[in-house]
């Protein structure tokens, strides 16, 4: 298997386990997140790419970050790495200018939207902003796809369930606008946890017989919060979330991460 595997994905949707996967059935290496001091900016963007890209688009900035870091990705025979902070700042764009689309497959991989979300609220993941600006994303950007009006009203759970909204769409944003460009493959995490689902996924990756499945990862630790979980199902479901329409309707307003001009102007849409 020679190829790129990246992930388009929120946090806390299973990333651990899926690097854990890709290691145990393919030589190669494999990168849940790049970590170390000298990694932010080279290898991890750091909050000012984060920021710069959902405030302006694909800038000269961000374009270097990328620049450096295909071009040490390009030589390896297989690379995976499934550090969810990577779609949220120019993954897709960036690979489309880069010879590695050809071999490269993205991963959409998404989480059930109620215990993703109660992830982060028992974790208190959105009560300061600088892990927002640096893991996940802020209604405060100006290039976003969900109205966050309504959902603030609600506090630090309106925060998570935005980021959860938000994704989704743009999950959906880029399968319609790249998908014919770069390679993509949807992936439910409650499915691919399971050996049928993880067979499934090894084979839309090229690879060849039963792979080995790890247990499932929790990296939280406490146990969900049922009733918790229970509550954001219920409140996901009043609020008629339909993902394929906000990113229908933010393609047809012209939303771009492409252009900094043009991304400038680009509206919000509601919910």
């Amino acid at each position: 298997m020679t190829q790129k595997i990246f992930t388009l994905t929120a946090g806390r949707t299973g990333t651990a386990w899926l690097a854990s996967f890709l290691g145990l059935n393919q030589a190669g290496t494999v990168i849940h997140e790049p970590l170390g001091i000298g990694d932010f900016g080279t290898r991890m963007p750091e909050i000012r790419t984060l920021r710069e890209f959902n405030a302006f688009g694909n800038t000269a900035t961000v374009q270097a970050f990328w620049r450096r870091k295909l071009q040490e990705i390009a030589p390896l025979d297989f690379y995976a790495e499934t550090n969810h902070t990577l779609g949220k700042c120019g993954l897709i764009e960036n690979l489309c200018l880069s010879g590695l689309r050809r071999e490269s497959t993205v991963i959409v991989l998404r989480r059930d939207l109620a215990r993703q979300c109660a992830s982060y609220v028992q974790r208190g993941d959105f009560r300061n902003i600088t892990i927002a600006w640096q893991w996940y994303l802020h209604p405060s950007y100006p290039l976003k796809s969900v109205n966050p009006e309504v959902l603030l009203q609600m506090g630090e759970v309106g925060l998570a369930l935005w980021y959860c909204f938000e994704m989704a769409v743009r999950q959906e944003f880029y399968l319609r606008l790249y998908g014919s460009r770069i390679r993509m493959i949807e992936v439910q995490l409650e499915e691919a946890v399971r050996p049928d689902g993880a067979r499934a996924l090894w084979e839309q990756l090229g690879g060849a017989g039963n792979p080995v499945c790890p247990p499932p990862r929790n990296e939280n630790p406490e146990p969900p919060n049922q009733d918790l979980v229970s509550e954001l199902r219920d409140l996901v479901a009043r609020l008629s979330f339909d993902p394929s329409a906000i990113a229908d309707d933010a393609i047809a307003q012209g939303l771009t991460f492409e252009s900094p001009v043009r991304a400038a102007m680009a509206p919000a849409r509601m919910a």
